[in-house]
């Protein structure tokens, strides 16, 4: 074959029993070549097509939040177990173990701060999450006498705060176990990395579409995930004048992304109207930075028509946030935000989500007798779908609210919602159909 210096090379192979098991071998692979089907014998492995020439070539066509959870799922769940594995050595069995192992492997705990006590640790965090710049918080923690403050940097800091967000987001959600979905995830990374191995012939054939993917249980793993009327009126009373509050409510109350509500401006309302023109999004790129972007996903936005209640909701919110400009001045970052801090300046997308994490605990600790189930922000949306379905809301409806591209994907996300539909209607028609005389035939 030619090399990229344009110099012929032999490939040697052995390990045949007689010459005519070598020469069949010989005019096959003669064959690939002449194809474009040859594929070069290496040992590299799993992890370094992974890490080192996969994952690099997507970071171009990916969402800067997709590239991360890629990234992620394969440094936590697949290069542990099967990295070491030469590439083209790998089989379906190797990923049947695989899968296998992340749906039984506990998970293990959080990490701890070893250079400062845990309650300076969750004042930087606190600090931080309200934009505060880490040469300010140690001036905070000076002031406030901290224990260790004395000796403390920005650098410091920086340090703390950044290795206790990269554990929070590498440690699992201490349940127990990968769920079936997650594990499906997984899958189907694998199955895009090995398609464009594939692809460039580094390996012979995709063995991930030969693997056993688990499937999630009959019953929706996101009717677990999702609260009642009576769980979001309890914590949105218990919040009351908080600025978050009006921001998780419109969540709930439009089944928006929360990128969709970060990203809305109010020259992209119409009170009057009643209308939300959901064209943007607030997203953050490979390094967490905050970015607008004026597309959506998909690549085309949509229009949720608003409620009464959530039109006052919004008015009243206006109001608050002309008060806070008029106290700001010329001061006031004015991007034309309706949900932001109290500056004007945007909400970091994922201390938005941990934030509503947090007020959950802060909520369940007050409240040990009646405890919200976990939800995160995205389960928001998943809430306002279940509610609406339940309360037979129109599919299509339910569909266009959320800008899906087809009804099935909605069928399919809120099944444990629309087969209990399905099985009412069904009863109800046949009963008409062949009730009576007819039924008992």
């Amino acid at each position: 074959i030619t090399g990229g210096n344009g110099k012929r090379r032999q490939i040697s192979r052995g390990g045949f029993r007689t010459i005519t098991e070598a020469e069949a071998d010989r005019i096959k692979h003669l064959t690939d070549l002449g194809h474009g089907n040859y594929v070069n014998p290496d040992r590299v492995t799993v992890a370094d097509y992974l890490t080192t020439e996969w994952l690099p070539t997507r970071r171009a066509d990916l969402e800067a939040s997709t590239w991360r959870s890629y990234e992620q799922k394969i440094r936590l769940h697949v290069i542990p177990y099967i990295g070491a594995i030469a590439l083209q050595q790998l089989t379906p069995t190797d990923l049947n173990k695989l899968y296998a192992q992340l749906l039984d492997t506990e998970k293990l705990p959080p990490a701890t701060s070893r250079l400062h006590p845990s309650v300076t640790v969750a004042r930087m965090l606190e600090l931080d999450d309200q934009g505060t710049s880490a040469a300010r918080i140690v001036e905070i923690l000076r002031a406030e006498g901290h224990p260790s403050a004395e000796g403390i940097t920005r650098h410091s800091v920086a340090g703390t705060i950044r290795r206790q967000r990269k554990n929070a987001r590498d440690t699992p959600h201490p349940k127990g176990h990968l769920s079936a979905r997650t594990v499906g995830m997984v899958h189907g990374i694998i199955s895009k990395a090995l398609a464009d191995a594939l692809r460039w012939n580094r390996v012979h054939r995709n063995v991930a579409k030969a693997a056993t993917v688990p499937k999630p249980s009959q019953i929706n793993q996101l009717a677990r995930h999702t609260w009642t009327p009576d769980h979001l009126q309890r914590f949105f009373t218990w919040l009351g004048d908080s600025r978050y509050r009006y921001a998780w409510a419109f969540c709930s109350a439009s089944g928006a992304r929360r990128g969709e509500v970060l990203g809305l401006r109010w020259s992209d309302l119409d009170l009057e109207r009643g209308t939300a023109a959901m064209f943007n999004q607030l997203t953050t790129d490979h390094d967490h930075h905050v970015i607008f972007k004026n597309r959506h996903k998909g690549g085309g936005g949509h229009v949720l028509h608003l409620d009464p209640p959530t039109i006052a909701l919004l008015t009243k919110w206006r109001q608050i946030q002309d008060d806070e400009k008029a106290m700001f001045g010329p001061a006031y970052h004015d991007h034309d935000y309706i949900f932001c801090l109290e500056d004007g300046r945007s909400y970091h997308p994922e201390r938005f989500s941990r934030e509503f994490l947090r007020k959950q605990h802060h909520y369940n600790e007050t409240h040990p007798e009646t405890p919200l189930p976990r939800l995160t922000i995205h389960g928001l949306r998943h809430t306002w779908a279940t509610i609406a379905l339940a309360n037979n809301v129109h599919l299509r409806v339910v569909s266009d609210r959320l800008n899906h591209s087809t009804t099935h994907i909605t069928a399919e996300v809120y099944s444990h919602v629309t087969q209990p539909i399905a099985k009412d209607a069904a009863d109800l028609i046949g009963g008409l159909i062949l009730g009576g005389d007819l039924g008992g035939a």
